[in-house]
């Protein structure tokens, strides 16, 4: 197998040889954007293009960032696919974007259009974007009864940005609905089913699953220090995703369309910002709908993970921070992803 040649990858991102790091950076994002199979509007085959464009874009971009930041970035490296493969437990660095979709994951995509891949350490398929405000649309265009809040979060939001003020009831809702069409419609074996990930699935998706010990989630919650969705450094470096403004990772003023950022080393999107994902759990650890009252007052509480384009605390922005709301609670920072459960 040829070795890869950087000027191959830097010409990959449109760039001369010899481009800086924050050169190289630019043009990916923009590239990135450019390339998003979501953003075609060329058809199937446009689509499918797209999609081999980015695994390529991004496998240029992670040679040339570990080429160019060997020392200052060392702390975010990521290991090339074919070694994450043969290893069952990631290690400690294995998780910091932008990182290629192994060959190895499996892959699926829905009647929607919502791409799933499989995460080492996890037996569900994550979507790899958070649930967007055209998959919502069909369901509320479907269903009677939907609340229109998602409608009006307060500022302007394209059919790609995730959508926003839905509830916990309302997440668990859409994944009931699209169960019951894709059976209807036979396109999904009746043994599977659509729900929101466990607490513990969403940690192995983030790339800290291996190294988390047990108790509540909010047990958890801020004791691996210093580990974040892009590596271990702080404050976030550019690009890093769509955060408050204060944190000056990136230029949106509200929420991002999702795959704006460079994907972890999963595959996935916005595990970190943009807006906060609802999980099953409770907050407390309960495992019933009537949760058990805890001595902290926060009984009642679902969990939410991945911080949001309106945080940008030190503590709030760790991969293992949880976040919880009641479960009827619906903010224009809170929406969510969805995982397949093939049965």
């Amino acid at each position: 197998m040829r070795t890869p040649n950087l000027a191959d990858d830097y010409g990959e991102l449109d760039l001369e040889q010899g481009a800086s790091l924050q050169e190289v950076r630019i043009s990916y994002r923009e590239l990135a954007l450019l390339w998003h199979p979501d953003r075609r509007k060329d058809g199937q085959v446009g689509a499918s293009r797209a999609h081999h464009k980015m695994t390529r874009i991004n496998l240029a971009y992670q040679r040339l960032r570990r080429a160019l930041e060997p020392k200052a970035d060392s702390m975010i490296s990521i290991k090339p696919a074919a070694r994450q493969r043969t290893q069952a437990r990631p290690s400690r660095d294995e998780h910091g974007p932008p990182g290629a979709r192994p060959h190895s994951q499996e892959t699926r995509t829905n009647s929607l259009g919502m791409r799933f891949v499989s995460v080492e350490g996890a037996s569900v398929l994550f979507s790899v974007w958070e649930t967007r405000v055209r998959d919502y649309q069909v369901y509320a265009g479907a269903v009677s009864d939907v609340d229109v809040s998602w409608k009006n979060p307060g500022f302007a939001q394209m059919a790609t940005h995730p959508v926003v003020k839905v509830s916990w009831d309302d997440a668990t809702r859409f994944c009931t609905w699209l169960t019951q069409k894709e059976r209807e419609e036979r396109k999904l074996p009746i043994a599977a089913h659509y729900r929101l990930p466990t607490d513990a699935e969403w940690s192995w998706a983030v790339g800290i699953g291996a190294r988390e010990r047990n108790g509540t989630p909010q047990d958890k919650g801020k004791r691996l220090k210093m580990e974040y969705p892009w590596g271990t450094a702080w404050p976030p470096p550019k690009g890093a995703g769509n955060y408050d403004p204060s944190a000056g990772a990136d230029s949106f003023d509200f929420t991002s369309p999702v795959g704006s950022f460079a994907a972890n080393a999963q595959g996935l999107f916005d595990l970190g910002g943009n807006v906060w994902e609802w999980c099953e759990d409770f907050l407390d650890g309960a495992s019933h709908r009537e949760p058990a009252r805890g001595a902290t007052g926060r009984a009642g509480l679902r969990v939410l993970r991945g911080g949001s384009w309106n945080f940008s605390g030190p503590d709030h922005l760790l991969s293992s921070y949880r976040n919880g709301a009641a479960q009827g609670a619906r903010s224009h920072g809170i929406g969510f992803r969805i995982v397949l459960v093939m049965g």
